[in-house]
């Protein structure tokens, strides 16, 4: 698939529940948090269904998000099947790392390439601030269990958020130095009205976080996907690298590659647009599979050319990052 700007389409995020064991304050509301019925929510046979049409259209890549992917039972199960459509190159996850620990060996050998655990503290009174949950232990032994099962990489997301946790970003890159790992410092942004955290009052770029840490590391640019949003630098001397995410800043619209399918089964061909096309109702409705793959290949082909973040006179389309999947 190629959108009208001549990028390829060939990474597809596939939210499966729109529920979290969270409650972290850049993303859900600090009251009602607007979860479908389970019977609005795209069945794993739909899920491979779609998928092998994304497939059959170019799609190589697919990483599994929520809510909290690991909350949805049989996961494993669905990573299995994805693991035998043609086309599909790699398989990856994004968690919490809550209920890391007791599912990394299965999900490992279910067929799961690589994952990304969400870490943005290493105290337990701050994590508690962050997530409104007393998690943080649940976490660092999930990270422990993947690296020990051979889930690699392991990468670990933290997101900036200026006077809560912006003191910890040498701490947070000593971990991944000590684990080596690939910590992914993210800049704050703008989801729903209702969240908890303000990112005029909380933000803080990538650039000002990689000045910190070059205080203490050394950092060489490291080869990576062109069609990546993150900077990524190994840590000269260590196995880490840091890698620098900048959708505000320094944003990479020219260059993304990614489409998002909700679990309530719309399709996101940008993460702050619109939701284009509802493939859920497409399937439940009898649509062939040459009407439906039509019908994402126009959606895509005409994707905006960039988020509208940085224009403060277009308005946002409010979406709670939950049901997105990020």
């Amino acid at each position: 698939m190629i959108d009208r700007f001549g990028r390829s389409l060939e990474y597809l995020r596939v939210s499966v529940v729109d529920r979290c064991n969270l409650r972290c304050v850049y993303c859900m509301p600090a009251a009602g948090a607007g979860f479908d019925p389970w019977a609005e929510l795209l069945s794993y046979d739909e899920i491979v269904t779609l998928t092998g049409y994304f497939a059959e259209l170019g799609v190589r890549k697919v990483r599994l998000t929520g809510g909290e992917p690991l909350v949805r039972p049989g996961i494993a199960g669905l990573i299995r099947r994805l693991r035998k459509i043609p086309g599909i190159e790699e398989l990856a996850l994004s968690t919490n790392g809550v209920l890391l620990k007791q599912q990394a060996r299965e999900l490992r050998e279910a067929g799961l390439d690589r994952i990304n655990v969400s870490l943005d503290t290493l105290r337990r009174d701050r994590f508690k601030e962050i997530a409104k949950m007393d998690r943080l232990s649940d976490v660092l032994e999930g990270i422990e269990e993947a690296l020990r099962c051979g889930l690699h990489p392991v990468k670990m997301n933290t997101v900036l958020i200026k006077g809560v946790n912006d003191d910890e970003i040498l701490d947070l890159t000593r971990f991944a130095v000590e684990h080596s790992m690939e910590v992914r410092f993210i800049e704050l942004m703008q989801t729903n009205q209702a969240v908890m955290l303000d990112p005029a009052q909380n933000f803080l770029s990538v650039e000002e976080a990689r000045g910190m840490i070059e205080t203490q590391y050394r950092l060489v640019p490291f080869d990576t996907y062109v069609s990546s949003p993150a900077k990524v630098f190994s840590i000269v001397g260590t196995q880490a690298r840091v890698g620098l995410i900048s959708p505000l800043s320094c944003f990479f619209c020219a260059r993304c590659n990614r489409l998002r399918l909700k679990a309530n089964g719309a399709l996101k061909t940008c993460l702050h647009g619109k939701e284009d096309l509802d493939l859920k109702s497409l399937l439940r409705s009898g649509a062939s599979r040459a009407v439906i793959q039509r019908k994402i290949e126009a959606v895509v082909f005409n994707r905006p050319e960039q988020h509208f973040l940085t224009q403060p006179e277009v308005k946002h389309q409010d979406f709670q990052m939950s049901h997105v999947g990020g």
